[in-house]
């Protein structure tokens, strides 16, 4: 069987752009990774410390899911999401809030999130963790341009796949949340509605909690796959893609996938950009590697 690694830069041969990448397995430690200390455009993957941070708030019981919270027109920005077309002044759950923020990468929805989680605390929480680099943070706002950035920094959030797989691994070791925080944690990101990068090449028997994050020139997608036991029987009553998915919590093999892009060739904005492709074939690449040695 050829080295993961190997497999990895086979995925990405011929894509004009930079990757980097942190694979791990957290039963035992090991790390495959590409330049996984290095700055890159985070994008919205950063909204996954966004929601960690709030849920740290409703685990201290500071903050509760079923709170109601008020949309402004200052929160509404373009970009990805719905709540930019509601009317100001509609009331929504934190959870829902939370949720749009998540699985739609709902900007405006992140903004009202950040209302209550700040900034400084989502971007403490992140330098907290072990072996952070201290480059991964949230200078402002999502979709607000006229927020002044710091001195050579052009993007509103930046990251290194060390410091968000260090995100997930502390997770799942359940270090950062409680266990209402986890469970509200994993079953929101199971719900992820952009399947057009890590979980492109599989179906509904191959679970992945995951958050995307995409701007010109950058393709990215983080999160933690689990690997069915192959002594476990499929559901023999197959698939409905119609039916709302009735979650529990995730089983299997948890492994850790970040992958970052940046400086990417194809700008264009469909599922056939090269860069959402080339991380397709890097989860794909994982997956099957954790598969072989799992039989």
């Amino acid at each position: 069987m050829p080295d993961l690694n190997t497999a990895l830069e086979a995925a990405i041969a011929g894509t004009s752009g930079h990757f980097a990448w942190h694979i791990e397995d957290p039963s035992t430690g090991e790390i495959w990774s590409r330049d996984a200390r290095e700055a890159n455009p985070g994008a919205s993957t950063l909204k996954l410390a966004i929601f960690l941070r709030l849920l740290q708030l409703v685990d201290d019981g500071r903050v509760g899911l079923d709170h109601q919270i008020r949309l402004r027109s200052w929160h509404q920005v373009g970009g990805a999401g719905v709540m930019q077309y509601f009317s100001p002044g509609t009331s929504l759950s934190v959870g829902e809030v939370a949720t749009l923020m998540i699985i739609l990468s709902d900007n405006t929805a992140t903004n009202m999130i950040i209302d209550l989680t700040g900034l400084g605390a989502v971007n403490n929480l992140v330098a907290s963790l072990s072996g952070a680099t201290g480059l991964t943070t949230i200078h402002r706002y999502y979709g607000k341009p006229s927020m002044a950035l710091p001195n050579a920094i052009n993007y509103t959030a930046m990251a290194t796949a060390n410091d968000l797989a260090a995100l997930f691994r502390e997770v799942l070791a359940g270090k950062i949340l409680g266990p209402v925080g986890r469970h509200a944690f994993w079953q929101t990101l199971l719900r992820q509605q952009d399947r057009a990068m890590a979980p492109r090449h599989f179906g509904p028997d191959i679970l992945i909690a995951h958050k995307t994050g995409a701007i010109n020139g950058v393709r990215n997608d983080v999160g933690v796959f689990w690997i069915p036991d192959p002594t476990v029987a499929k559901d023999p009553a197959g698939y409905d893609p119609m039916a709302i998915p009735k979650l529990s919590d995730p089983s299997g093999r948890p492994i850790i996938f970040v992958a970052l892009s940046r400086d990417l060739g194809d700008l264009r904005w469909t599922v056939e950009n090269a860069g959402e492709a080339a991380i397709g074939r890097l989860a794909s690449a994982t997956v099957e590697h954790f598969r072989a040695t799992a039989d």
